[in-house]
């Protein structure tokens, strides 16, 4: 597949390096920083940010640095409750400015009211532009919440008994993919299957190899990955990335697995790192 906007050749995630050039990321943001709570299976448009991750876009989704919102972006420039994306009866796409403070522009001009959207145009919300695409009909993959690897073709698998909950993490050895984690009750036979995103899938792969490798050490905080270490290992996109990133990732990846029930498998050492408080295997086999 090539880029989503033009279908050149892909150079930048899933945009050619001209189409990323065009929606550039500000100063100061990093991949890390836009999120949408929407699965891409269940997109309805896409926001394609500079880094080339495509955010999948509900009928109706907010935007803003508000955590409850559908697209959530941690710039200086935006507003917690910033846009409104959403799809009207006609099929057609309007974005609405929210009463934020730096404004939002569709294809450099500012948006007053409701501005019907064309099919593909560059929106930016406050200083964070992105493409914005209509069609629904690209591979979830292409979504930065979207693992890259089968379950089936996985190389990766990591077993952590965590409590009452068995959980396997499946994924590629490619060291910036996402990947899965699978989860279930003792005595079930199915796994319920959760994306994670290519930070929070490096960071459970990060802690559970150290894990591993430290099973015999008589440690309580066995495994433990310093933070610094983490913070120059997981696949930010910027150089810039510090600890606090880190801290970020781990906020997420503990949501991730509190949505699972396992709460508590993620600790932390204060002023050291984290690793993870349960039993882990490697190699484990994830039947279904």
């Amino acid at each position: 597949m090539g880029c989503l906007c033009c279908g050149a050749a892909l150079e930048v995630g899933a945009l050619c390096r001209a189409c990323a050039q065009q929606v550039a990321p500000c100063d100061g943001l990093i991949a890390d920083h836009l999120r949408s709570t929407t699965a891409g299976t269940d997109a309805d448009a896409w926001l394609v940010d500079g880094f080339g991750h495509a955010h999948a876009v509900a009928a109706k989704t907010t935007i803003g640095r508000s955590a409850d919102g559908g697209l959530l972006i941690l710039a200086a420039s935006v507003s917690r409750e910033h846009a409104e994306l959403k799809l009207v009866e006609d099929g057609a796409w309007q974005l609405r400015d929210l009463g934020s403070r730096n404004g939002s522009f569709v294809d450099n001009n500012r948006a007053q009211g409701r501005v019907v959207l064309p099919p593909r145009c560059i929106i930016k919300i406050g200083d964070v532009a992105m493409w914005f695409l209509a069609e629904a009909a690209y591979e979830p993959a292409l979504s930065a919440s979207a693992p890259t690897a089968s379950v089936a073709g996985a190389l990766v698998r990591f077993a952590i008994q965590a409590g009452s909950v068995e959980l396997c993490l499946v994924g590629s050895t490619d060291a910036t993919s996402g990947g899965a984690l699978l989860s279930r009750s003792p005595g079930q036979q199915s796994w319920k299957e959760s994306a994670l995103p290519p930070l929070e899938f490096q960071l459970m792969r990060a802690l559970c190899t150290r894990a591993h490798d430290e099973a015999d050490s008589p440690a309580a905080a066995r495994g433990c990955v310093g933070t610094k270490q983490l913070a120059r290992d997981l696949p930010f996109q910027s150089k810039y990335a510090n600890e606090e990133n880190v801290r970020q990732v781990v906020r997420r990846l503990r949501g991730a697995l509190a949505e699972v029930g396992a709460d508590g498998v993620l600790a932390v050492v204060p002023g050291r790192g984290y690793y993870i408080a349960a039993p882990v295997k490697a190699n484990a086999s994830a039947d279904r």
